[in-house]
């Protein structure tokens, strides 16, 4: 019994003593670890920067651009159809804007045909402009509303075109008598009657009679264009006056 309580008490010893071996090491392993971590270094005698890594670019992943097959199909653009102007039956003045307020700047004569080439946008496409068969290069202005015209085409598909206002012509009387003009049979009151002893004309050529002389005689003819004023001074009896 003794020595069995012996042997106990020995085997305790040992394990104690093993226990204790074993400690002492963990604990010299820890501080081994402890000595190979570094330790920052609370003033540092350099400030450190940091520098991007620069990339590879040969690590950055290609593209590869697909081509485009589809064909873009093209805008249709409008043509205009061709407009012709045809003279038949007489000949027909052409002038230098849409109006008879403007100068002649040509004649288209019988048979003539003519490429139109704009319209009027104030008078509803009555009046044309067109190129001058005769003169290559130059443009003139027709009016539609004639029985010496025919219009070929689509006047709707000319481009509308503008032209500057033309300066307005005018016969005075400046005689005692009263004074016919002709053919658009307007009659002008004597210098005693201002305003009425003057008229806004068209550019046209007029035929000048006296009313009060027997058989309405025929002074002159007078030819108007853009910003003239033509004074009537003779009148049937071969008197001369003059406006004040």
């Amino acid at each position: 019994m003794i020595k069995m309580i012996k042997k106990r008490k020995t085997q305790i010893l040992i394990a104690i003593f093993a226990l204790a071996v074993f400690s002492l090491q963990a604990c010299a392993q820890f501080a081994k670890m402890q000595t190979d971590v570094p330790q920052a270094n609370p003033m540092p005698s350099k400030t450190s920067t940091w520098t991007p890594r620069p990339k590879d670019p040969t690590a950055l992943p290609t593209v590869t651009l697909i081509p485009n097959t589809q064909i873009a199909t093209p805008v249709p653009t409008r043509t205009p159809k061709k407009v012709t102007f045809t003279v038949t039956g007489g000949n027909l003045n052409v002038r230098r804007g849409p109006r008879l307020t403007y100068n002649y700047v040509g004649v288209l004569y019988d048979g003539d045909v003519a490429t139109a080439v704009g319209r009027d946008r104030l008078r509803l496409s009555r009046w044309l402009l067109i190129e001058l068969p005769s003169n290559p290069g130059a443009k003139g202005w027709v009016t539609t509303e004639t029985k010496y015209s025919t219009v070929e085409g689509d006047i709707s598909s000319l481009p509308l075109v503008e032209v500057d206002v033309a300066a307005p012509a005018f016969i005075r009387n400046c005689t005692t008598h009263t004074i016919l003009v002709q053919p658009v049979n307007v009659q002008l009151l004597n210098k005693y009657n201002e305003p009425h002893n003057e008229e806004h004309f068209y550019v046209l050529t007029y035929q000048i009679y006296d009313l009060d002389t027997s058989g309405n005689v025929r002074l002159e003819d007078i030819s108007l264009s853009e910003g003239r004023r033509v004074d009537i001074i003779y009148d049937g009896a071969g008197d001369k006056s003059k406006c004040e």
